[in-house]
């Protein structure tokens, strides 16, 4: 790619200031604060989620990370099962495998990287907030202020507690990631615009693509650059695309990336117009929970793990939210006549929140906070920006009284962020919070959930009865707890539900899984070993599965012999030992049931083989000193029966067939 030329009637739109590197390093000399301001920023996001380090994994984590074999070796980072939190994400599921590779698989790890990451992300926010307020459109007004305007939103974000659920809750990184190659990509770009550098186009378009693979909100950032182009830089648009066509052309491309991963449908039960929500239902929700993010930006007291499914509103319903929300979009509208960078701002909230709360049904789950991880870097640079506007603020506050205030408010945001890392210290606390805080479905799941996860099974079951009537992983938990309770049939109704409703969800090999297991309770082999080959079918790497299945082809053999029914209990001892050929239960019962068949050389070869995988049975002893005997081999076969008898000194039935094999002598 050739470095991007712009056109002599365009030049004067580029900030002429910093196209000049001795220019650029008079205005780092005028600026000497910027690096001990990013390492307050680097300070204050470490302590604010110091605390976070010792809880533990919660909720999707045990999916995304604990139970992920996928994340267990590097290749296997980009290939995750469907309707997964890492599915179609193989950048963001590549950085768990490193995690675990380079960890003891502790959750320690894991968020140290999140809030290494989310420290990235400020860092970004204030070397691109600052760089935007220096350029020629905005000097003139923040000049002299741009690195404190810049230090100061850059803050209030970082310690914010509605960042907390992207970088406390480990799963949640795909969020953060996507949003520091989101701002990696802008501040590439502006970088690209101010100094013509081919370096720094490739890097943006680097950026660009790596977030694709992260997560599908990345998908605004080349019509996000567009418009900072338009705004800061360029008069019109089609002056923008003159002179950065290359660059725009660059950042479309990694749609293609995106795209490759949403083909296969990787959360198509979960997400996508396929969905049983309605485009309209979800607008509907989608005011309610865009005023509720507004508030908690504003008054952060109440936060909630989960929201649940869309609720199903007439319009009547949310009459209110919705013409806030509308009202909202059209001062952002009208703004870009005369307020540009206040239209900015709203582009820029609305932009980065559409992706998951605008049209596009996710029927899992209406709201979650850490959609707002970018859209709140509009809100406090639209507070410490918008105070610093005003001019009577700006004449009667003296410089130390704003950084007073400042720090006395990122002290009261960053004490509710510790306040809120102490809540992920329990995933009980977390579940009962959002109860109390957001009551749905799913916060009765999960605190249903949780308690039959600490072995309190019957407090469990009447959150767990609420929250499966709309909640799948409910319905997945209720048949667990239902199954631990030994209530087997009320556990595979309640499996078979889930099963038929949501084919497509990671919990439906589990279920089968839970399923095979009661139906091998109640000693149904036949369904039980339907139900175990359709959870391989589905993970043929799911070791407990194959090892239910054995025992239940296993023990399925044990009983169709014993009803002397030999030739299907054979067949079927025989499909035990095609999963696991070394089962020494499988390959005994094997030459026993042809023993008594009466099929005697078959049985001999099966018995040589079934004492080595168990050298300490004294059955598989006995079997072959009877078999040897038979054969004439009565010096072999006395060896065996007396190892058999020292095993099991009274076992009458080995004595009385020694004794036999004795008077034979």
């Amino acid at each position: 790619m050739t470095p991007e030329r712009i056109p002599k009637k365009h030049r004067r739109h580029i900030p002429a200031a910093t196209t000049n590197r001795g220019t650029e390093n008079q205005n780092r000399n005028r600026n000497p604060g910027t690096f001990w301001r990013a390492a307050l920023l680097v300070l204050a996001g470490a302590f604010v989620y110091a605390n976070s380090l010792s809880a533990p994994f919660i909720f999707d984590d045990e999916v995304a990370v604990v139970a992920n074999p996928a994340i267990r070796s590097i290749s296997g980072a980009w290939s995750q099962p469907r309707d997964t939190p890492l599915a179609g994400r193989p950048v963001a599921a590549l950085t768990f495998a490193l995690n675990f590779a380079a960890s003891d698989g502790g959750p320690a790890a894991y968020r140290a990287t999140n809030i290494a990451i989310h420290i990235a992300c400020a860092l970004v926010f204030f070397g691109l907030l600052r760089r935007t307020l220096l350029l020629p459109r905005l000097r003139s007004r923040f000049d002299g202020a741009a690195t404190d305007l810049a230090f100061g939103a850059a803050l209030l974000w970082a310690v914010h507690p509605l960042t907390t659920d992207a970088v406390t809750y480990i799963t949640q990184r795909t969020e953060s990631l996507m949003a520091l190659c989101y701002l990696s990509t802008l501040y590439a770009s502006l970088r690209s615009a101010e100094r013509r550098s081919r370096l720094w186009t490739v890097a943006a378009v680097a950026a660009c693509a790596i977030g694709m693979g992260t997560k599908e909100s990345m998908a605004t950032v080349p019509l996000m650059v567009v418009l900072y182009d338009r705004i800061f830089l360029f008069d019109t648009f089609r002056a923008a695309a003159a002179a950065r066509w290359r660059l725009y052309l660059g950042l479309m491309l990694p749609w293609l990336v995106l795209a490759f991963h949403l083909v296969a449908g990787p959360r198509a039960g979960s997400a996508g117009f396929s969905t049983a929500i309605s485009v309209w239902t979800y607008l509907l929700n989608q005011s309610v929970m865009i005023c509720r993010y507004l508030r908690l930006a504003a008054w952060p007291t109440d936060l909630a793990i989960t929201y649940g499914a869309p609720v199903h509103y007439a319009l009547s319903d949310v009459l209110v939210e919705s013409a806030a929300v509308i009202a909202l979009l059209s001062l952002t509208a009208v703004a870009f006549r005369r307020w540009a960078v206040a239209a900015f701002l709203g582009a820029w909230f609305f932009m980065t929140l559409a992706p998951s709360s605008s049209f596009v049904p996710i029927a899992t789950e209406v709201g979650a906070e850490r959609r707002m991880y970018l859209p709140l870097m509009a809100i406090t640079t639209a507070v410490v920006v918008g105070l610093y506007g005003l001019r009577s603020l700006q004449t009667r506050t003296p410089r130390a009284l704003a950084a007073i205030c400042l720090a006395v408010a990122a002290a009261g945001l960053g004490w509710a962020t510790i306040a809120r890392n102490a809540e992920h210290q329990s995933w009980l606390t977390l579940a009962e919070t959002t109860l109390e805080r957001w009551p749905s479905d799913a916060a009765q799941a999960a605190v249903g959930g949780e308690l039959s996860r600490l072995a309190r099974d019957e407090e469990a079951l009447p959150y767990l009865r609420i929250g499966a009537r709309s909640d799948a992983r409910a319905q997945y938990n209720l048949g667990v707890t239902l199954f631990n309770l030994k209530r087997y049939d009320e556990s595979i109704r309640a499996l078979e539900h889930l099963v038929a409703g949501h084919p497509m969800r990671e919990e439906v090999p589990w279920a089968r899984r839970v399923m095979g297991q009661a139906y091998a309770r109640q000693l149904k082999w036949a369904e039980a070993i339907a139900q175990l080959q359709l959870t391989l079918g589905m993970t043929p790497n799911d070791a407990e599965a194959r090892r239910l299945l054995v025992d239940a082809y296993n023990s399925y053999g044990v009983e169709l012999a014993q009803a002397r029914k030999f030739d299907e209990a054979i067949a079927a001892l025989r499909r035990a030992l095609g999963y696991d050929d070394r089962n020494a239960s499988a390959r005994l019962n094997l030459g026993t049931a042809l023993f008594d068949a009466g099929r005697l050389d078959e049985a001999l070869l099966e018995a040589e083989r079934a004492l080595p995988l168990n050298p300490n049975s004294a059955d598989a002893h006995h079997l072959l000193a009877k078999l040897l005997a038979l054969r004439g081999r009565v010096k072999e076969s006395v060896a065996h029966f007396e190892a058999a008898i020292q095993l099991r000194p009274n076992d009458a039935v080995i004595r009385d067939d020694f004794a036999r094999v004795l008077r034979l002598r």
